[in-house]
């Protein structure tokens, strides 16, 4: 009797779980559907304010914390992943420039922006120059021009030089656009010290 009922609740059991799995495909679909329409967007609902192109944001003039011109306005961003894929440019990038078309959003002057983005680990082939990362992947590096943006934005790209010699980089394989820093850890810590904010983006 006992062996029975066990069957019985396996059998109910496996029968959930496997409408579970065959359905499963479905509800990712409906999520993902969710998450890529456009939807009803006025004209202007997005905006790249100070780094053209990149980093978009949708600004709210009532939202709260904004971000205040008479702040120190000091913040390292690091970056350690590898998102999205290599043909696009590198998402923690991307999320660096939507940072500072906030503050720009926010009535921030770009030189009242002390921003020091400290680039590791799985990101590091981002900071190759086209040459390098040409050779490498079989195509043009997608980041240098949003790197060059930044630049342009007073925001300073470094790179941790730990991590290019872990990756078996040359020194000069690196961007001219973005600085060599001893680490990021070091980077970072010396930073704090300063009184910046760390974002880990």
């Amino acid at each position: 009797m006992r062996s029975a009922v066990t069957c019985f609740l396996i059998a109910v059991v496996g029968g959930v779980v496997g409408v579970g799995i065959t359905k499963s495909p479905e509800i990712i679909d409906k999520v993902t559907a969710h998450f890529n329409s456009v939807g009803e967007e006025s004209a202007g609902f997005w905006s790249t304010p100070a780094i053209n192109g990149y980093g978009k944001i949708h600004y709210e003039s009532d939202a709260q914390f904004q971000p205040k011109a008479d702040l120190s306005n000091k913040v390292v961003f690091q970056i350690t992943r590898s998102e999205g894929g290599m043909k696009i440019p590198n998402l923690g990038l991307e999320r660096v420039a939507r940072v500072v078309n906030l503050y720009v959003a926010a009535g921030v002057p770009l030189d009242r922006l002390h921003f020091v983005v400290s680039v590791t680990g799985d990101a590091t082939p981002a900071m190759l120059n086209n040459q390098q990362f040409r050779r490498l992947y079989g195509f043009d590096n997608p980041s240098l021009k949003l790197i060059q943006a930044l630049n342009d934005a007073g925001v300073k790209v470094t790179v941790c030089d730990q991590s290019v010699a872990f990756h078996h980089f040359k020194h000069d394989w690196i961007d001219r656009s973005v600085v060599h820093a001893l680490s990021s850890p070091t980077t970072v810590s010396t930073l704090e010290n300063q009184g910046y904010a760390l974002l880990q983006m």
